[in-house]
């Protein structure tokens, strides 16, 4: 279910001009996303957008963002999904929501959405894998109501130089 007042959309490849500062201002949700303290993520903006849409593209793995637009245009929650050619597997990659909207199921159904066009545009993926963060709660509820499954720990180490 959609939360009322907006749309979901789906983009491969790139980002509409018309929508890439309203992405920038929705990827900066993951700076304070719950995580470990210690690390610190560079905060988006719109040539990294570029730049790793052009990786992408290079290396042949399309992007796949999955966007929730409300009735101004702002984008009240994204999630990026990956998928190399002829794969059967892709990957989830970040997931997040600005953090005056949090709580009314935009995550969740950009979430889903994502899944659901990524099995009718590539029939031939059969597992898709995704990371989180142990502290971040609600998004490991959100992965386990979309199926995910843990299947791995990661233990990450961080010296302060």
């Amino acid at each position: 279910e959609v939360p009322a007042g907006f749309r979901l959309e789906t983009w491969t490849w790139r980002v509409p001009d018309d929508y890439l500062d309203a992405l920038v201002a929705v990827r900066r949700a993951m700076d304070d996303a719950p995580a470990d303290e210690e690390l610190e993520y560079p905060t988006a903006t719109a040539e990294q957008v570029r730049a790793s849409e052009e990786s992408l593209r290079l290396r042949e793995r399309e992007p796949r963002l999955t966007v929730a637009i409300g009735g101004d245009g702002t984008i009240g929650a994204f999630t990026e999904l990956r998928v190399s050619r002829g794969a059967t597997t892709a990957f989830t990659d970040d997931t997040g929501t600005l953090a005056e909207l949090r709580g009314r199921g935009l995550a969740k159904a950009v979430k889903l959405e994502s899944l659901w066009r990524l099995v009718a545009d590539h029939p031939e993926v059969a597992v898709v894998t995704t990371s989180n963060a142990e502290e971040n709660a609600a998004m490991r509820h959100i992965n386990a109501l979309a199926g995910f499954r843990p299947t791995v720990t990661v233990t990450s180490a961080t010296l302060a130089l």
